[in-house]
């Protein structure tokens, strides 16, 4: 099996780049023949990864891995016009009597970005049908795909999630002083986005605070360290770490009382699988799709945050191992990639599009 992963690679360390990271480590264990084609920053110059970001070098890269009869495996956001480009792209470089390629999308802003313009469901529709497959993160994601026009028959639901590269590493120095003077200790990934929810973060901490002197907040995650949150500052029971690596990240996971992920939307959160399976107890919005063993509150919702923030730091300890899929997500891929490449082309639409997607709304 010959296979190219397409997508973000860290750093930056976002979910979708510890997932392809984490999806290239397991496969390479499997002998499998792997490239991947990092379209993120390209700073990484592991074996096996080339740079792909910018459309000449990400058609010159679809185009060797299209030669070398690889099954092209995109992972993106499918939020935004460049990620439909992307795969538009990576559906194109494939040559006949190659595997049929995989799409995989990530984000939860997917339902309201396709929600907003007819066009754009359009271009999902026909894009989608070049793809031999399609994976969604989430139930949420799917549906909204269907709704469109994809045959439920193309997709599949598979968490971002491979429990196998769960290896914490040590946290930051500056973290464990930090630890010993605070207790409870909330956690949080962030991002330079209101959707990962810092105002409401912010506002819920500053309640908790009220009633829980001692307590403290770990936050992050890039640009975490310039965020309104780490302006608190150490005074006000605010550590912000700014970007860390993926082990560093579940180091300070497993050493916190109370994960915390305030988001406005969200696909399948990596970051609370892992916090559940490190037996760390978590409290999240509602939105997107979280896994059974999180408190969960209506999005935006500050009180009902800090309420649950002080609920879940008093409660016992939860039990190492929630978290995982049903099924095992590695073994679900497996799967279709060996169905792929068993399978003739299914009849595409997608030639129609033309230059669609950057005319796209």
């Amino acid at each position: 099996m010959k296979i190219a992963l397409v997508g973000d690679y860290p750093p930056p360390f976002g979910g979708v780049s510890v997932h392809v990271a984490a999806l290239e480590r397991a496969l390479a264990a499997r002998s499998v023949d792997l490239r991947v084609l990092d379209i993120g920053r390209g700073q990484n110059d592991a074996p096996g990864v080339a740079p792909a970001r910018g459309a000449l070098r990400c058609a010159v890269a679809l185009a060797r891995a299209a030669a070398e009869r690889r099954l092209i495996h995109v992972h993106t956001s499918g939020a935004n016009p460049k990620s439909w480009l992307l795969a538009l792209a990576a559906s194109r470089a494939r040559l006949p009597g190659s595997p049929l390629p995989l799409l995989t999308l990530h984000s939860g802003l997917l339902p309201v970005y396709l929600a907003r313009y007819a066009e754009r469901r359009e271009v999902a529709r026909a894009v989608c049908s070049s793809f031999g497959r399609v994976v969604a993160v989430s139930h949420e994601l799917s549906a909204t795909l269907e709704g469109c026009g994809v045959p439920a028959a193309r997709l599949e639901v598979v968490p971002a999630f491979l429990h196998a590269g769960l290896v914490p590493g040590a946290p930051p120095a500056r973290f464990t002083a930090f630890r010993e003077a605070r207790a409870p200790l909330f956690c949080a990934a962030l991002a330079p986005t209101s959707t990962y929810g810092e105002d409401v973060l912010l506002a819920a901490f500053a309640a908790v605070s009220d009633r829980e002197p001692r307590a403290g907040l770990v936050v992050f995650g890039e640009g975490s360290e310039r965020g309104p949150v780490a302006a608190l500052g150490l005074r006000q029971g605010v550590l912000a770490l700014g970007e860390i690596d993926h082990a560093a990240a579940l180091g300070v996971l497993g050493a916190c009382d109370v994960f915390v992920r305030p988001t406005r939307a969200d696909g399948d959160a990596l970051s609370v699988r892992e916090a559940l399976s490190l037996g760390r107890k978590v409290v999240a919005s509602e939105v997107g799709q979280r896994p059974p063993g999180c408190l969960l509150f209506r999005a935006g919702d500050a009180a009902g945050l800090a309420a649950l923030m002080i609920d879940a730091a008093r409660s016992a300890p939860a039990p190492p191992g929630h978290g995982r899929p049903d099924r095992d997500p590695l073994e679900s891929l497996l799967a279709i990639y060996r169905s792929l490449a068993r399978e003739r082309p299914i009849p595409s639409d997608s030639a129609r599009l033309e230059q669609a997607p950057c005319s796209t709304p």
